[in-house]
């Protein structure tokens, strides 16, 4: 009997020590340790999962999806097409184009020359509006801002696919003011030349592809928004051109003035500048290029035929400012040491002037033909009273 009583006293003893009463209830030291490293333990494997899920995007705001790409890999519609800004600014445009031309309609009456063509004058001013935006938020971003680009330390692999912060809003008004420009221009033949629609047409791309993939923002700015800003003294001296009577009320002084500053911004940021820029964009190209150069697990937000075309592209804008530099090199001799063929920039000026020139010596053969037939029957006349 006492070797039961023994058993029974130390079996109460444990059962009892095991399950106290639920206000002497105490976690052990040792047993809410093991709680903490089991509550650690899920949130690493929680954190591991969402490593895991997001894998090879260790640059989130590069890996976006193909968008904007014409038939190079589509994968979803750009997210330019439901941006406001951009629509603000095309239905500007075209509202603003006929408003334009019924106030100068109206308002100018005694100039003949604005009468005529008032198409044209409309839209050298209404093209001005967003030449001026771009020009004064690109100029601001390259040069003046909180970290302005053209200072700013950078990687190939930054300037080719890191977003830039307003470069977004540059490339909107970009490429409204170009398409735009490219359906207007098909309204008179003195815009319709075919080196303007298609650097108009590879503004177009360009601007797409940089808000759509994105794809060199760095770059863009530069080449789409600062280059822009030696449109803004062609604007007045082409004014001056197609409309002699208001460039005859400028004064010689300002009409030189203006078409020194073009030359020189012309030159530095279209020629000299372009070519340094031009080679780098070409060294970052071969860069990216090379796989060994990416970090791991990187993709491409576009394809390989986007990389080369835009290549393609700035090679054609290259060619383009050289032709233009040789119509302004020609203008400016013709200016300095006389003689005709006095063209402007870009090549409207020049095709303006000479056309212009070509049916002003056909008129004058016309006029001075009648002349010569007198002058051949009066001296046929006297010969026969003298005889």
């Amino acid at each position: 009997m006492g070797f039961w009583r023994r058993q029974k006293a130390s079996l109460t003893e444990l059962l009892f020590s095991r399950n106290p009463k639920p206000s002497e209830r105490r976690i052990r030291p040792a047993r809410a340790h093991t709680h903490r490293a089991k509550r650690r333990r899920r949130r690493r494997r929680r954190m591991e999962n969402e490593e895991a899920h997001f894998r090879g995007d260790r640059r989130a705001s590069v890996k976006l999806p193909q968008a904007g790409v014409p038939g190079l890999g589509v994968r979803d519609s750009s997210p330019l097409w439901s941006d406001l800004l951009m629509y603000g600014w095309f239905v500007g445009l075209c509202v603003g184009f006929p408003v334009v031309c019924l106030w100068m309609k109206a308002n100018w009456k005694s100039n003949k020359e604005v009468q005529k063509s008032t198409y044209l004058a409309a839209f050298q001013l209404v093209y001005f509006i967003p030449t001026f935006h771009v020009v004064v938020k690109a100029v601001h971003v390259w040069y003046f801002g909180k970290t302005p680009l053209s200072e700013k330390e950078t990687t190939a692999f930054e300037r080719v696919f890191e977003p830039v912060t307003g470069s977004n809003e540059i490339m909107k008004i970009v490429f409204a003011s170009q398409v735009w420009k490219f359906c207007m221009s098909m309204g008179d033949f003195e815009l319709a030349w075919p080196e303007f629609l298609g650097s108009q047409l590879l503004s177009t791309v360009l601007s797409y592809w940089t808000l759509s993939i994105p794809y060199m923002q760095y770059y863009a700015v530069y080449y789409l928004g600062v280059c822009e800003l030696t449109n803004l003294p062609l604007a007045a001296i082409d004014l001056g051109k197609y409309y002699p009577s208001i460039g005859d009320g400028m004064a010689t002084v300002v009409d030189l003035g203006l078409k020194a500053i073009f030359s020189a911004l012309f030159l530095y940021f279209r020629v000299i500048n372009w070519f340094f820029m031009s080679k780098q964009v070409y060294e970052d190209t071969t860069f990216i290029l090379d796989s060994k150069n990416l970090p791991a697990g990187f993709e491409y937000p576009c394809p390989r035929e986007v990389v080369y075309g835009v290549l393609v592209m700035l090679g054609m804008f290259t060619l383009l400012n050289l032709a233009w530099l040789w119509q302004i090199a020609k203008a400016a001799k013709s200016n300095v040491f006389g003689g005709g063929g006095g063209g402007g920039g870009k090549g409207t000026s020049g095709k303006k002037s000479s056309s212009r020139s070509s049916k002003d010596s056909k008129n004058n053969a016309s006029r001075r033909q009648p002349t010569r037939k007198a002058t051949r029957s009066s001296a046929r006349a006297t010969k026969k009273k003298t005889s």
